[in-house]
């Protein structure tokens, strides 16, 4: 289930699984397969027990914006460490604080050799390298 569910979503869930029609699915599956494996072990004792085994994520997922923040320090350090994105301040500090792989001796910025990449000089540098 998802962190930002509607009332609705939140509700039908809760409903499927104390009605239990994840066992009626489950077991239908199950019988249909027995019925195309009949020597299948594996499916006689997953209908001899049937849990429920949908759980509720422990961890949180990856945001779009967190994603593209860990691309950005990936590419500026070298290396990305997820501790960077704990709620918790100081293992959050002490993360952002490790060096990277990349250093100064090491690290090259793109830069441009005009001012603009609009200006003619610049454009006249792009169509004489080809």
């Amino acid at each position: 289930m998802a962190a930002k569910t509607s009332k609705s979503q939140t509700a039908y869930y809760a409903r499927y699984k104390t009605s239990r029609t994840w066992e009626v699915n489950r077991k239908r599956r199950l019988e249909r397969t027995l019925k195309e494996q009949p020597n299948n072990e594996q499916v006689k004792q997953a209908l001899k027990s049937m849990v429920y085994r949908r759980k509720t994520p422990k961890t949180t997922p990856w945001s779009a914006s967190w994603v593209r923040a860990a691309k950005l320090i990936k590419s500026v350090c070298g290396r990305f460490d997820p501790a960077i994105m704990s709620s918790n301040p100081e293992t959050a500090r002490f993360a952002l604080q490790r060096p990277g792989t990349v250093t100064a001796a090491t690290y090259t910025p793109i830069s441009n050799p005009f001012k603009s990449m609009f200006s003619i000089e610049a454009r006249f540098y792009k169509d004489s390298v080809k």
